[in-house]
């Protein structure tokens, strides 16, 4: 090799390790970790939902968009079989991709979920399920969505009801969406989106970056989209601003994720894919939390083929949640993960082409080598290690939330109202719920929810004194008009009533006869199920 060119590529080399030396540090902010969120799209979805339980000591608010109830993968996410393992579990807990042929998540599968949820509690390998029941849900479906089907976000609010009173599980599956991140913050092929910002589907599409805008229903009007970052929050943390994409005061930027990523057993990574994660993640700080101000933490979790090394900034930018962080002292960790899959060089990669986070045990199966292509030398983690808090990528974020609360203290609580009425906010509706939330009374030790419809008189709803700030109230008409107000509970009296909210619920969702679209992510397109041998011959096409 010429003498000079050996030089040059050597302080290449030198360079690029500079740069990776002194690739940015998570900093130490002022956060208060037990007033954590977390959402997450498709395997996003998946992944906040086994962060929610795995840390619900923490974790206050769980918002899931396109997912299934923790465990899915059962005890096919390890079987000795690792490609029929992942099989099974995709045809179990998505049911949208005709080469998977779908499985029903049947009464004896949801059980079992439900009762190693409670067993991992008690043997310490998940937080105290009690935590649960103090947790807000937001649960969201598009009804044209032919990745995951329908019947596995109803197992998966089937699966909360076990442990979260109902009242706080929010569920909107009366929306055209196609399987997509819901988003108010992109520009789309139609009249109703905003200008500015990335361009996204228009909401009955699959695909591309699977980020997509859509009519907020049954509101109508150029411009009315459906926000659902800002509905999850204030649902999460009350009443909020929004500042216009155009005018954050910060912009998400770049960190090493390396430090925090560890093997089973403590063990550091020789490189990121080791566990399929990125190398780098992103962190959206607003400048009052650079400032030392006291500040949340929410956690945002791509899906499948969204991560940065596929889709460059376009989540962390385009999903819609810095708009709700920037004003309200919320800091938003982008949490990467990778493509990744064996090769003849690797053999021990996980199997994740993708970038997936891991829901089905990818990283639990037994390390294999070319001198042991089997991994008959090499353990696998216990059955659903992955979903626990030992799993190495629960883990590895988890690592991230401290470092980020390192120099947290607990938040002193909104300042209560002084006048003996509380505010109220009509948050979200779908066909056959709504959700309220409002602020805190000095003294109250409840609150009181009153709803009239039509001419009727109001009526106290829910029983016992509700404590939480926020209600969902379910088993509703579609198309129908509702008002409610909020009296707060002092000394054993009920005060005057709140502002007075009317909602009026969506149309009832069609059902999957009607429009019952899939959607293969292994072959990247759109498929029929007859295409594939399978009995019945569901429509491609979407329903408006």
């Amino acid at each position: 090799m010429n003498l000079r060119l050996r030089y040059a590529l050597v302080g290449l080399a030198c360079a690029v390790t500079g740069l990776a030396a002194h690739a940015a540090d998570l900093p130490e902010l002022n956060i208060d970790l037990k007033q954590t969120t977390v959402s997450g799209i498709s395997s996003g979805a998946f992944m906040a939902v086994q962060m929610g339980v795995a840390k619900s000591a923490s974790v206050r608010g769980v918002a899931i968009t396109a997912g299934g109830p923790y465990f899915c993968a059962l005890d096919d996410s390890f079987g000795g079989n690792v490609m029929m393992g992942a099989m099974t579990s995709i045809a179990r807990c998505m049911q949208g991709d005709p080469m998977m042929p779908a499985q029903p998540i049947t009464d004896a599968n949801l059980n079992k979920m439900v009762s190693t949820t409670k067993d991992w509690a008690k043997q310490g390998k998940i937080d105290p399920v009690s935590n649960l029941t103090g947790q807000a849900v937001w649960v969201f479906h598009g009804y044209n969505d032919g990745v995951v089907k329908l019947p596995v976000s109803d197992a998966l609010v089937k699966w909360y009801g076990n442990f979260t009173p109902t009242n706080q599980i929010f569920y909107k599956d009366s929306l055209n969406a196609a399987h997509a991140q819901i988003s108010a913050s992109c520009t789309a092929s139609n009249s109703a989106a905003p200008a500015g910002g990335d361009s996204c589907n228009i909401c009955p599409t699959t695909g591309g970056k699977f980020i997509n805008a859509c009519v907020d229903q049954p509101k109508t009007g150029a411009g009315v989209l459906y926000d659902a970052a800002g509905a999850a929050l204030q649902m999460f943390y009350g009443a909020l601003t929004r500042t216009a994409t155009g005018k954050l005061s910060a912009k998400a930027q770049e960190f090493t994720q390396t430090p925090y990523l560890k093997m089973r057993g403590g063990g550091a990574v020789s490189q990121p894919d080791d566990i399929a994660m990125g190398a780098t993640g992103y962190l959206y700080v607003p400048q009052a939390c650079k400032e030392g101000q006291s500040c949340r933490l929410h956690i945002a979790f791509h899906g499948c083929a969204q991560s940065a090394t596929t889709l460059g900034r376009a989540f962390i930018d385009t999903a819609g949640v810095n708009e709700w962080a920037d004003a309200n002292r919320i800091v938003v960790l982008y949490p990467q993960a990778k493509p990744t899959k064996p090769s003849m060089f690797s053999m021990s990669l996980p199997t994740n082409p993708q970038g997936c986070w891991d829901w089905w045990g990818y990283n639990d199966k037994p390390k294999t080598s070319m001198f042991d292509p089997m991994g008959l030398t090499s353990k696998s983690a216990p059955i659903g290690t992955y979903a626990t808090a030992e799993g190495v990528q629960v883990a590895a974020v988890w690592r991230m939330a401290e470092k980020l609360a390192a120099k947290g203290t607990p938040a002193a609580p909104a300042p209560a109202l002084t006048t003996p009425a509380t505010e109220l906010l009509a948050i979200d509706q779908s066909d056959d719920q709504t959700m309220l939330r409002w602020k805190a009374v000095s003294g109250a030790t409840g609150y009181r929810v009153y709803r009239s419809t039509g001419d009727q008189p109001a009526q106290a709803i829910g029983g016992d004194l509700v404590t939480q700030l926020f209600w969902v109230d379910a088993g509703l008409e579609p198309k129908t008009s509702y008002r409610y107000t909020v009296r707060a509970v002092v000394g054993g009296q009920e005060g005057p009533d709140s502002n007075a909210v009317t909602l009026g619920t969506a149309a009832k969702a069609p059902t999957l006869a009607q429009c019952d679209p899939y959607f293969s992510m292994t072959l990247g397109k759109p498929v029929t199920k007859s295409a594939f041998s399978m009995t019945g011959v569901p429509t491609t096409e979407v329903c408006p």
